[in-house]
């Protein structure tokens, strides 16, 4: 056994208290803080029917995605579909602004939903953009690249 002194033997008990007191209540915040829930573009466990542009749809048919009309475009349908179906959004807060134009819109229609979701992209500052879903006051930051992307820019 270890020789310790009565002084020596406090320390190590109130070291042993800290650890216990990190483990039950610092790890559990800290998992807290990983579980923070995810902003996407589209509701969990929808499925994307079709996506509405100013001048383009990407469509579903069948199990290939498609644009129509079907121009000459360097844009591929299927990862079209997977950047609106696995995107992550950053929300951000934004001062209200009556002012502020959409630079563009999509209509998203969703497997099994009556009502499709109204996305609309706003320019911000230093190749930014701002999206918020029509009808909420959320606004989420986009880069330029997303913005592009996701809205066939």
């Amino acid at each position: 056994m270890l020789k310790l002194s009565r002084r020596n033997w406090n320390n190590v008990l109130i070291f042993a208290v800290l650890i216990l007191m990190f483990v039950l209540y610092g790890i559990p915040q800290r998992l807290q803080q990983l579980n923070v829930p995810e902003h996407r573009l589209l509701p969990d466990n929808s499925e994307l029917l079709m996506v509405a542009f100013a001048e383009q749809r990407l469509i579903k048919a069948g199990a290939v995605w498609q644009l129509q009309p079907n121009k000459p475009t360097k844009i591929d349908a299927a990862k079209l579909a997977l950047a609106w179906q696995y995107s992550l959004l950053t929300p951000i807060s934004v001062t209200a602004d009556k002012s502020r134009v959409p630079v563009a819109q999509a209509s998203v229609q969703l497997v099994g939903y009556t009502e499709p979701l109204i996305w609309l992209l706003y320019p911000a500052s230093d190749n930014q953009f701002l999206l918020q879903q029509a009808g909420q006051s959320q606004f989420y930051q986009l880069n330029a690249e997303q913005a592009t992307q996701l809205f066939l820019l």
